[in-house]
């Protein structure tokens, strides 16, 4: 008897203590639920159009904000572009550039192996004139720029730019850079807006999430 009863405290105690504490946060239609762990810990489940993911790592509540930040060995591209032209001839190009955690970066840019380095603004941006760049010889008249050379964190990357090659000269490119790119793990990181019992998801499309973007406490 008292074996079972040594046995039966030991299984009451492990059930006790393997048990973490957590906070449910979810959408309406329980499409998204976020668990928060009082260990700081998370587990995020989300639609992803054909299938449900789930991800797990740590979170950081400061003031109205939460992050949740996990590793990830997921191949990530070096430069994701993204590219707009909206007339036939501009007269300007605005360049931004940001990490993958969507902030505005300090980066040096050469164009078409030019040794002209052009620095981005506090607001991670460059903006330049086709003419100041026709006059200086670097791209012919009326035309755009076919390499982009960009130094940021003593790490160089050179985006593939055929894919635009038949395009329209652009008014706008947004080039957003991986940073641990040639690292074995990536460190990825969701920051959200919280307020009081509701947290409000920006990254995540309305076509999987539906339009209720928002998660409410449920526990």
């Amino acid at each position: 008897m008292n074996k079972l009863k040594i046995i039966f405290a030991i299984l009451l105690t492990s059930s006790i203590y393997g048990c973490k504490e957590s906070l449910l946060y979810s959408n309406k239609n329980d499409s998204c639920e976020l668990y928060l762990y009082e260990d700081k810990t998370y587990k995020f489940k989300y639609p992803n159009f054909f299938e449900n993911k789930t991800e797990k790592g740590t979170y950081e509540v400061d003031n109205s904000k939460i992050t949740l930040i996990r590793k990830s060995s997921t191949k990530i591209d070096s430069v994701d572009i993204g590219y707009g032209c909206w007339e036939d001839n501009p007269d300007s190009l605005l360049l931004t550039f940001k990490n993958l955690y969507r902030e505005p970066i300090n980066a040096i840019v050469k164009f078409n192996n030019y040794d002209r380095e052009f620095k981005t603004n506090s607001l991670g941006e460059i903006n330049i004139s086709y003419r100041d760049l026709e006059n200086q010889r670097i791209v012919g008249k009326n035309n755009e720029i076919d390499k982009y050379t960009i130094e940021f964190q003593n790490k160089v990357y050179i985006p593939d730019m055929t894919y635009y090659k038949d395009s329209r000269k652009p008014n706008k490119i947004d080039f957003k850079l991986n940073q641990f790119v040639g690292e074995e793990f990536v460190i990825l990181k969701r920051t959200y807006n919280i307020n009081n019992n509701t947290i409000f998801v920006n990254d995540i499309s309305r076509k999987v999430i539906g339009r209720d973007n928002k998660l409410i406490k449920v526990k």
